[in-house]
């Protein structure tokens, strides 16, 4: 016996055999069938929209705080600009104890602008992966969303596909009927597959948002280490400016008393290590060969580099050009040879003069420790790579910092055939 069920709404006719159900049951089920249809069909854009377009509330008031951010961000950066070019100026200018001064506290407040920046790059990136976890979220509840409608629709193709054709036009009155039911199994079948393309486009989109958000967290990282540097560049650089002027107390003839000292005792150093290599490399040249190929290793723990080699910003810059870089280093760090070697100097200035050891090595590369305040090796010495060779120093008054010394750290050259190089293209 066939009962007959009739969607009014649709003008279908739905027949199941009486032993499949209660009477009633097919039509209500065929009509959330047809109602599923088109609550699908309507709201599987809007999922879309949201997981593309970060559509709810919270992802658009995310995307007005990060707005916030980047016009904070410009502002900085143009502020920072700004005293680039008041630095230039002060470059440019005849040298005076006021202009190393002005010189100084541009650098610090460029320094104070640069921490500002690095912080609300920091907000802009924490509040960039909240928006992406957000949209992650959406997006996995879409996926399991789209996974149920799924599963549905392949239980009612089963359901229907189990009746063959003539089962199909035998159960219904007319042939209206017959082809009404085939629409509704087409239309079946063709949602299963756009609901698979749907769930497909939704994975994609999950990986790509994965990779995203594991690249914001990277950027953060380096945000968060970039801001640590800056803050011990100011420190450095307030303690150099406080430097100077406790130095000099102020006086301008003291000033330049101390920048003529200075320039002598460089020149005095540069002078006696080319000097001094020339002739060892003449006397040892057999000990040398047999140290082998010279490889070198950081002389004290990479906290950051103060200056760099030919540094434009180094504060003394008008005394000679920086041939070195300037390592970040505590009063008293060990300091180890750079790579195995001969002790060509280990220069003792006592409490007012400038210390520093030089070594020689193998492939015409030779290396220079400066501001030292402890040595502890001697002249005509070999040396093994990572021997503890004396004690940093630098720290103003101190024996070995010499003549206006920027605060504690390590001078450290590294020199090819005689000449100075950038030693950031040797370290590992």
């Amino acid at each position: 016996m066939l009962t007959e069920n009739k969607n009014k709404n649709s003008g279908f006719r739905v027949h199941r055999r009486s032993g499949a159900g209660k009477p009633g049951t097919t039509k209500v089920l065929g009509r959330l069938i047809v109602a599923g249809f088109l609550l699908l069909s309507i709201c599987q854009p809007i999922w879309a929209e949201t997981i593309y377009n970060g559509g709810d509330s919270t992802n658009q008031d995310i995307a007005e705080e990060i707005k916030a951010k980047q016009q904070k961000i410009q502002e900085l950066t143009d502020k920072i600009n700004a005293y680039n070019d008041s630095i230039k100026q002060y470059r440019s200018q005849a040298v005076s104890l006021s202009s190393q001064i002005s010189y100084l506290s541009t650098r610090i407040a460029r320094t104070e602008a640069e921490i500002e920046l690095t912080e609300n790059q920091i907000d802009e990136n924490s509040l960039e992966i909240q928006e992406t976890e957000n949209k992650i979220k959406q997006n996995e509840q879409s996926i399991g969303t789209t996974k149920k409608n799924l599963s549905e629709f392949i239980q009612e193709l089963y359901q229907r596909d189990r009746d063959s054709g003539l089962e199909i036009l035998l159960g219904n009155d007319s042939l209206s009927d017959y082809f009404n039911n085939l629409h509704v199994l087409a239309v079946l079948q063709n949602q299963t597959k756009e609901t698979l393309k749907e769930l497909k486009d939704f994975k994609t989109n999950l990986t790509v948002l994965m990779a995203e958000l594991e690249d914001k967290k990277m950027q953060l990282k380096n945000l968060k280490d970039k801001l640590e540097k800056n803050r011990a560049a100011l420190e450095d650089q307030q303690a150099t400016k406080q430097s100077i002027l406790t130095q000099t107390r102020n006086s301008e003839a003291r000033f330049q008393s101390l920048l003529s000292a200075a320039k002598a005792e460089q020149a005095a150093a540069n002078a006696d290590i080319a000097a001094l290599e020339k002739k060892i490399r003449g006397t040892q040249a057999q000990k040398l060969q047999a140290l082998g190929d010279a490889t070198f290793i950081w002389p004290v723990d990479n906290m950051g580099i103060t200056a760099y080699f030919h540094d434009p910003d180094y504060p003394f810059r008008y005394i000679f050009e920086h041939p070195a870089i300037d390592l970040r280093a505590k009063q008293g760090t060990p300091v180890r040879a750079a790579a195995s070697g001969y002790v060509g100097r280990a220069k003792d200035g006592g409490k007012r003069g400038y210390s520093y050891i030089m070594l020689i090595h193998s492939d015409g590369f030779s290396t220079v420790y400066g501001h030292v305040s402890k040595i502890y090796i001697s002249e005509d010495d070999f040396v093994t790579q990572g021997e503890i060779i004396g004690l940093s120093g630098g720290m103003p008054g101190t024996s070995g910092a010499g003549g206006l010394s920027t605060g504690p750290h390590l001078h450290f050259e590294v020199r090819k055939d005689g000449i100075p190089v950038n030693a950031l293209d040797y370290l590992p």
